[in-house]
């Protein structure tokens, strides 16, 4: 497939909104590719290109972002319409997809913005603007791993969902070649995810009585097959090189396992936050940590269609590390529960369905999760525009609480309202606005939102404190900028969630 017919197929895919429209040009096009013709462009339709952050791209082509208002596209081709020369190269002038795939995954770390920089030369603004947003996951063409699924399904002539579970076991690349892959040890999968219960009252009422307490960490899956032993993230990075304390465990299992569960980071035996076990994955390796597991996929065989009770009974039988559970009917023992949790340091409370199977990839209620949520008074002093649906507003706010007579960033968030409050909140925010930023604006202190949040956080981006999950309730036009919170709020609700 040509770079050209690629543009052409984002212009078709851009000028519609109708999903089925959609489905139905992936479908034409598609249909007629070869394998690894598909292969490129779904990895470029859903932004499956990695290593690319935005200091590569502006290294490549240099600073687009002061023409970013909420389109990655619209920025781009702006920007190189405005630049006085194009670099030539001898790269040929007939690059196909697939030519340009190959060369950006194969490229090093230190020759990427160069091997950008030779492709872009040689594409018009309008594909290469294409290619710069699917590189920065912002190629806003309407078209999700859904859509690409139910082209292909027509293709196929299976059924959609019969597909999707084919994915989250083969993925991509067995899936387009017909190789469907059989649930065993050392082939990655999308875990089970749990959906999040509004109030305990719901948990009861979809009868998901079996409670094990949350554990704020990193999600693993860890495979053992003989001395084959493999630990796989929850998005299928192989992260067995991380944790060489949980493979060290590994090696006296003995059965061939599965076995899903969360590594969490310690410190005198309290659960520290997420942030801290992230370190192992940079260049602090020192973090101690401990793991536990709460599923078994996999034991000899694959036991996904058994029930709850009867896989964790399984899994008891071949590891000691497992996560506590108990069985609890009514909201008053879970509302104890749950606040004697939260007191020792854990996340909330996962509540399970004792004949619930393990479905592979999906979000599901017969796993329900509830967090604790706080709330807290912000003014917004920034806007980003936002992306897709979301682009002709003003939707990423940046908030702030007080320190004594001065606001301070805590955070931002896109989360929360709902797109006639963000209408009306552009309108508002852009008749306040007192400055430029990349891909946004800065604003006058006027507005108050109530914002809804999980946890507080040391970060290095802010003074001090930021807003983990943070999302906004509502804009609050009852109260004035100096009736917003202070930074002494989150400060208390950090020392009683991370006690030294």
């Amino acid at each position: 497939m040509s770079v050209k017919r690629f543009r052409e197929l984002c212009e078709e895919l851009r000028r519609t909104s109708s999903k089925n429209k959609k489905v139905e040009i992936l479908r034409r096009y598609l249909e007629e590719m070869s394998m690894e013709e598909r292969r490129a462009l779904i990895y470029l339709l859903l932004s499956k290109i990695d290593g690319y952050t935005l200091s590569i791209i502006k290294e490549a082509i240099g600073d687009f972002t002061p023409y970013y208002r909420g389109d990655t596209y619209e920025a781009v081709f702006k920007y190189l319409s405005n630049k006085r020369y194009r670099q030539t190269t001898l790269l040929p002038k007939n690059l196909s997809i697939q030519e340009v795939i190959e060369a950006l995954i194969s490229a090093g770390r230190e020759n990427r913005a160069n091997v950008l920089r030779g492709i872009i030369s040689i594409l018009d603004n309008e594909t290469a603007s294409l290619l710069i947003s699917t590189l920065l996951n912002d190629l806003q063409v309407g078209v999700g791993e859904g859509l690409v699924l139910e082209a292909l399904a027509k293709i196929y002539k299976v059924e959609y969902e019969d597909l999707k579970k084919r994915l989250c076991v083969a993925g991509w690349e067995n899936l387009l070649e017909g190789r469907e892959e059989i649930l065993r040890p050392g082939i990655k999968f999308r875990p089970m995810l749990a959906e999040k219960a509004m109030s305990l009252e719901e948990i009861i009422r979809e009868n998901n009585f079996w409670i094990e307490p949350k554990l704020d960490g990193v999600r693993i899956l860890l495979h053992k097959d003989g001395d084959k032993i493999k630990i796989f993230s929850r998005r299928g990075k192989d992260i067995t090189g991380q944790f060489p304390e949980i493979l060290e465990y590994a090696k006296d299992i003995r059965e061939r396992v599965i076995l899903d569960g969360e590594v969490i980071a310690l410190k005198n035996g309290r659960i520290l936050p997420f942030q801290n076990i992230m370190r192992r994955f940079g260049e602090r390796k020192n973090v101690e940590i401990d793991f536990y597991f709460f599923d078994a996929v996999y034991i000899d065989r694959a036991i996904t269609e058994l029930p709850y009770l009867k896989r964790v009974s399984m899994m008891e039988d071949v590891t000691d590390k497992t996560i506590p559970r108990w069985k609890i009917i009514d909201v008053e023992s879970l509302q104890k529960e749950f606040e004697r949790l939260i007191s020792e340091g854990y996340e909330g409370i996962v509540c399970k369905k004792e004949t619930g199977r393990y479905i592979i990839g999906k979000r599901t209620k017969d796993w329900l999760k509830y967090k604790r949520n706080f709330e807290v008074d912000a003014v917004i002093t920034a806007a980003e525009w936002g992306h897709g649906r979301r682009r002709k507003w003003l939707s990423d706010y940046h908030l702030a609480l007080w320190q004594g007579d001065r606001l301070v960033e805590v955070g931002k968030t896109f989360k929360g309202l709902r797109h006639i409050e963000m209408e009306r909140l552009t309108k508002i925010l852009l008749e306040n606005k007192a400055g430029d930023i990349p891909g946004g604006i800065l604003v006058k202190p006027r507005i108050v939102v109530e914002v809804e949040f999980e946890d507080v956080q040391i970060s290095p981006k802010y003074e001090k404190y930021t807003l983990r999950f943070a999302r906004i309730k509502r804009i609050r036009d009852d109260k004035t900028p100096d009736e917003a919170g202070k930074i002494e709020e989150i400060e208390k609700i950090y020392k009683m969630l991370h006690p030294v």
